[in-house]
């Protein structure tokens, strides 16, 4: 599969109880930020518009046993068969007929399509032979072997066979949707002349139009209820237009006539098995509400047929009135087209598409709202029916602009081979280490390049302490690094070298970061000041954290979060960080008595609440609100992941949107600590958003956050290599950011 690459970086007075909204408007256009140019991948399943009856389908509902009738009224909704009387068509047999009625080349070469039988011109018979049709301005001239004089026609020039079984006449200039030569037709020929270009229709009985058609939509070889099937819906389509004239290719249907020899001089014509289906079905056709209705008809669903609104779209985007014209054509299941083993379900890789964003937008430019080049495509988000097929396609473009564009345009415009496609290719980059210490190492350097006028080192092999952290490492403007318990990792200490910290703050007592570590770090910073902030257990050292993040940055806010759930707490690090909000620690049943000493003491405007009462009884809001005679916001969703999406909602509320901005999102596993932690660090740095994803698929309320900013998010950063987020989990956020 052709996929783009993934660009890795190793390495009040009384209490108030507030409950805000946490609903904020998407992203507009406005917000798109201009980013290098992207390069996405295009794979998809299905072939044709994806429309009524599914070809492969009939002929895997064939071989699983089903029969004919059963075909059509699983693929048309609430229709009956019934019969119509036989009628004549007309087909103009020039495959590159601009219309059914254009006057197209200068002259047809035609003779009977048995050797040594004649033909009539206008109720004139004349010997066998080649005769040629030439127009001249409006009139028809007929020259050939047997005239002595051409012939000089006006009107409407009609000819028939006179002997032969089958009667036929053969075209010899390339005719049929494959461009055959020597073409032969039932029926009769009719020219007519214009501005010196003739038109060459072939007019016949349906049934017999039928014959020439079938085994050019299906191969002859499949099953006969399928074959069944396919005479019934096409002599439908026919019957629907007999009032025009057919093209001789799919912009109507295939007609090949009685057969023509293809350029390897194989005969390519009707079928035994295709004229017995066409006889067997004689007359049947497809009808809602007692009218014959238009069946439309497509090679390959891929597994579900479409709605015919939801891939030819109404342009003043009245669906519900579009499928009312149409109520029979609602998408289906297609259960049984794997049977028939379709080649393109899914498109094969030379059928995917690898494009620039320039590129994208070059086959875009004739497409009204298009911004002229140089401008390029920087995102791209689908609007998917549940059908599976597009119905629009936003792009995003480098100047701000945001085009909305029909999914069948969009496949049109780029030679695809159905709406079922998909882009992939959202710029999405990799942090990550060799372990959870490098990797916070890489998040540091990015963060702080040069140096740093501190360092909060935590214990990466628990979170009690860690979890406090961020908001001290914001207050202090430091990087958060992850030590061992028992030893300073060497890609640790090499960190805090290059850093040259002032402070270095230890987070937690020595059974957590050893003393030996301490000693570690000293020598690692010799000028440092190194300060342990521990206290008798995670609440006091929560407490005593910040009460040194309130010294240094005094804040009005602080968050309080589960002492015992780490996610939560991750979620509110990169807030915590870029605004120096103090973090504390409650139990599931209420406060300590060292967390209540701070909220006292300092009695912040508004405390903070992040997660559910599963883990945070919501008796504690009223407590907290008690403490400090200020707001309590409680921010949670449904799970981690939901609750993860709310503080970034939140952070961008809170901060008016100059803080916080969604351009960049970090995303770390909610699966364990290490990542989030220090990925808070370098969101908030960077004033961005972190959110939380599962290893190996995008939950539904990072989904739904990921979706609401999708036209803000211009780049997506992972915290951890694959063993933190899979590349299924990857390819699942690019779903996200692409559909």
């Amino acid at each position: 599969m052709n996929r783009s690459p993934y660009i890795q970086i190793l390495g009040a007075c009384l209490a108030a109880l507030i409950s805000l909204p946490m609903t904020v408007a998407p992203a507009t256009a406005s917000d798109v930020s201009t980013a290098a140019i992207p390069t996405f991948s295009i794979t998809g399943t299905g072939y044709g518009h994806g429309i009524g009856l599914s070809q492969y389908g009939a002929q895997g509902s064939a071989i699983a046993g089903k029969d004919y009738s059963w075909i059509i009224k699983h693929y048309y909704t609430g229709v009956t068969l019934g019969t119509a009387a036989t009628k004549n068509l007309k087909v103009n047999l020039d495959p590159d007929a601009s219309s059914p009625t254009s006057y197209t080349r200068q002259f047809w070469t035609i003779s009977n399509g048995q050797t040594g039988a004649g033909l009539s011109i206008n109720g004139v018979s004349y010997a066998a032979g080649t005769y040629v049709f030439t127009a001249s301005g409006s009139v028809v001239t007929v020259t050939g072997a047997n005239l002595s004089t051409p012939l000089v026609l006006t009107g409407s020039v009609t000819v028939i066979p006179t002997s032969g079984s089958p009667a036929l006449l053969s075209v010899k200039e390339a005719t049929g949707i494959y461009g055959f030569a020597n073409g032969k037709y039932r029926g009769k020929l009719v020219l007519r002349a214009s501005s010196s270009k003739i038109q060459l229709l072939n007019e016949l009985d349906i049934e017999d139009y039928l014959k020439g058609v079938v085994p050019r939509e299906m191969p002859s070889s499949w099953k006969a209820e399928a074959l069944k099937a396919q005479s019934i819906v096409a002599r439908s389509y026919a019957y629907v237009d007999t009032d025009a004239t057919l093209y001789c290719t799919t912009s109507s249907q295939a007609y090949q006539g009685y057969g023509a020899y293809n350029s390897n001089g194989v005969w390519v014509g009707e079928a035994t098995t295709t004229n017995n289906a066409v006889a067997a079905t004689q007359g049947m056709v497809v009808k809602y509400d007692s009218k014959v209705v238009q069946t439309f008809f497509f090679s390959t669903s891929g597994g579900h047929t479409a709605n015919v609104e939801d891939v030819w779209v109404p342009s003043d985007g009245d669906f519900a009135a579009k499928a009312a014209l149409y109520p029979y054509l609602r998408g289906v299941s297609d259960s049984y087209e794997y049977l028939a083993s379709p080649g393109y379900a899914p498109w094969p890789s030379s059928k995917e598409q690898s494009l620039t964003g320039l590129q994208l937008a070059d086959k875009l430019r004739s497409v009204s709202g298009v911004p002229a080049s140089p401008t390029w495509v920087t995102g791209v988000s689908v609007e998917r029916v549940d059908s599976g097929h597009v119905r629009y396609v936003t792009l995003a473009f480098s100047n701000g602009v945001s085009v909305k564009i029909s999914g069948d345009t969009v496949r049109s415009k780029l030679g695809m081979l159905s709406t079922r496609f998909y882009f992939s290719g959202f710029p999405i980059k990799r942090i990550e280490g060799e372990s959870r210490y490098d990797t916070a190492v890489q998040a540091a350097r990015l963060a702080f390049p040069g140096t740093a006028d501190s360092v909060v080192l935590a214990s990466g092999e628990d979170f009690p302490d860690a979890l406090t952290g961020a908001g001290l490492a914001g207050a202090a403007d430091g990087a958060l690094l992850l030590t061992k318990s028992g030893s300073l990792p060497d890609i640790v200490k090499s960190t805090i070298v290059a850093l040259a910290p002032k402070t270095v703050y230890i987070m937690g007592g020595k059974s957590a970061i050893s003393s030996s570590v301490e000693s570690a770090v000293k020598t690692a910073a010799p000028s440092a000041t190194v300060v342990r902030i521990a206290g008798a257990n995670r609440y006091e050292t929560a407490r005593l954290a910040a009460e040194k993040a309130h010294e240094l940055t005094p804040s009005s806010k602080v968050f309080v979060v589960s002492s015992t759930s780490w996610a939560d707490a991750a979620s509110v690090s990169a807030l915590a960080y870029a605004k120096d909000y103090p973090i504390l620690l409650v139990s599931a049943s209420g406060t300590s008595s060292q967390t209540d000493a701070y909220l006292k003491t300092v009695r912040p405007e508004t405390t903070i609440i992040a997660g559910g009462s599963a883990v945070i009884s919501t008796t504690t809001d009223a407590r907290l609100a008690g403490l400090t005679g200020g707001a309590v916001v409680r921010l949670q969703g449904t799970d981690r992941y939901a609750t993860s999406a709310e503080v970034a909602r939140y952070s961008g509320l809170v901060t008016n949107g100059e803080t916080f901005t969604y351009t960049d999102v970090y995303l770390a596993t909610g699966l364990d600590f290490a990542d989030a932690l220090v990925g808070g660090m370098l969101a908030g740095a960077n004033g961005k958003p972190l959110i939380l994803t599962h290893s190996d698929v995008c939950p539904t309320g990072t989904a739904t956050f990921l979706r609401e900013k999708k036209l803000a998010i211009s780049q997506l950063w992972l915290l951890g290599g694959t063993g933190a987020i899979s590349e299924e989990g990857l390819q699942a956020l690019d779903s996200v950011m692409m559909d």
